[in-house]
């Protein structure tokens, strides 16, 4: 058992060596050499646990997801279904340092996807996961009378989830100046303008009325 969890140990070193130098260098900078010295091993302890690039790349979405997914998880819980899905997506944007790290590896991974059909496979399975996620929170929702019955649920969490990639794409490129609170405020837009504005309470009759 010490042996498996050491295995295991390693293994997220090396993804988190890995997701480092994708940060830093982008995918063309990421070969086994790089990654082991960024580990602080050699690239033979390295190819003991991997034995290629898609393999290290795999491992690090693994890695990625097992940080991002109870984040997601804890956000999408809360009473209101369309707080829980704002606060949802508030969770994965690229606004702090270490989500924008997470970003620019998903970026490299559907560069890479683009190539190899086991990358490909994987980050198919990511994706399901995400869009079922948002969908199941939309549903929830459509059950609480804060999103409209009529919604074509899988539609507009698609819409979402594209929306949300677009937004990290153009705040990784700096394509437009889009600080943290301003990625928020857009994710807010956007959910008022596909739900529906959320209705105010309407105000309680006078004692004096009638």
């Amino acid at each position: 058992m010490a042996r498996q969890a050491d295995h295991e140990q390693r293994r997220r070193q090396f993804a988190a060596a890995a997701l480092a130098v994708i940060s830093r260098d982008g995918l063309e900078g990421l070969t086994m050499r790089n990654v082991a010295k960024e580990a602080g091993f050699t690239t033979g302890a390295l190819t003991h646990y991997f034995q290629s690039k898609d393999e290290v790349l795999i491992a690090v979405s693994e890695h990625g997801a097992e940080i991002v997914r109870p984040m997601m998880d804890e956000a999408a819980t809360g009473v209101s279904a369309r707080e829980a899905l704002r606060d949802l997506l508030h969770t994965i944007l690229p606004a702090s340092a270490a989500m924008k790290a997470q970003w620019r590896f998903w970026v490299a991974f559907w560069e890479r996807g683009a190539h190899s059909p086991q990358v490909q496979r994987v980050m198919r399975e990511r994706y399901f996961e995400y869009m079922n996620r948002v969908a199941s929170v939309i549903r929830r929702a459509q059950e609480q009378g804060e999103a409209p019955r009529d919604l074509d649920v899988d539609q507009v969490a698609r819409e979402i989830v594209a929306t949300i990639d677009g937004l990290a794409v153009q705040v990784l490129l700096g394509a437009a100046k889009f600080t943290g609170a301003a990625q928020r405020q857009f994710v807010d837009t956007m959910l008022d303008a596909r739900l529906g504005a959320v209705a105010a309470s309407p105000p309680k009759a006078s004692r004096a009325a009638g």
